[in-house]
């Protein structure tokens, strides 16, 4: 019981200091923001969103190509099983994000549905980035 704790305490102080530590925003974040102050009408949003989703699809390609050479097969395995389910859940979101913020009224809803269609994709590239960290650390 003892070392539930101390793990438990562990995992929350590692935690705490995460979320208190100032994030580093990515670049593909920093010329997506630039493209949408540069164009804030509502076709520029949304092609500044879909632009940024292009880039978080390809680092997440070039993600997946760096950790096929840096992980054991049975690692590998495993992640393509849960690539594959990932892509899945990302095509039914992506069309429960069509038909509710397709249905909304008002043009701003398109730009929010293109940068929450993007965040499935930046979830996932960030996620497979702390892999391929994880595994330089061993």
């Amino acid at each position: 019981m003892k070392t539930y704790l101390f793990l438990t305490a562990i995992i929350l102080a590692i935690s705490t200091a995460l979320q208190a530590a100032p994030q580093k925003k990515d670049p593909i974040d920093i010329a997506m923001d630039k493209a949408m102050e540069k164009n804030p009408s509502t076709a520029g949003m949304v092609q500044a969103a879909a632009q940024a989703d292009e880039k978080w699809q390809k680092e997440i390609d070039r993600a997946l190509a760096n950790l096929h050479k840096t992980m054991s097969p049975e690692q590998w395995n495993a992640l393509q099983t849960s690539q594959q389910a990932w892509r899945a859940y990302r095509d039914k979101e992506l069309i429960t994000q069509h038909a509710l913020y397709g249905a909304m009224q008002g043009t701003m809803w398109r730009p929010v549905a293109a940068s929450k269609a993007m965040e499935l994709n930046r979830g996932r590239a960030l996620l497979l980035r702390d892999y391929i960290e994880t595994l330089s650390e061993r």
